[in-house]
């Protein structure tokens, strides 16, 4: 587990001093456990609409803010708020998936990118 929050925290001052523009971060385990959040962000009770979305699920509510996947790749998924709020990113990796809340204005490509060198790190480690 601290191996987990030392990569979280290395991942919030990375993004931070590369203006990834990344708000909240968490990482969710392939059996739907909440492993780890940051403080801004709540998804208890809301890992299996997350892991819904990896199995397919094309568009879901998280926070209370709806999302539509508009892209499914390899590096991960990005599903857009349909009110302008904001994106959230999954990267799945070897135990889990990492989970991000970009802001509306982020690059979305270079931020899955960001995460995907992270969620690499954590591979196994869930």
């Amino acid at each position: 587990m601290d191996e987990i929050k030392n990569i979280i925290n290395d991942l919030a001052i990375n993004a931070l001093e590369t203006s990834i523009k990344i708000a909240a971060v968490a990482v969710v385990s392939d059996s739907g456990n909440l492993v780890i959040q940051t403080e801004n962000w709540d998804l208890n009770n809301q890992t299996n609409i997350i892991l819904n979305v990896i199995k397919g699920e094309r568009s879901f509510v998280l926070s209370n803010v709806k999302y539509s996947v508009v892209e499914s790749t390899s590096e991960g998924i990005v599903g857009t708020s349909e009110s302008g709020m904001g994106h959230i990113l999954l990267v799945p990796f070897q135990g889990g998936v990492l989970v991000s809340y970009a802001l509306p204005q982020a690059d979305l490509f270079k931020a899955l990118s960001f995460l995907k060198t992270f969620a690499i790190k954590m591979n196994g480690k869930v």
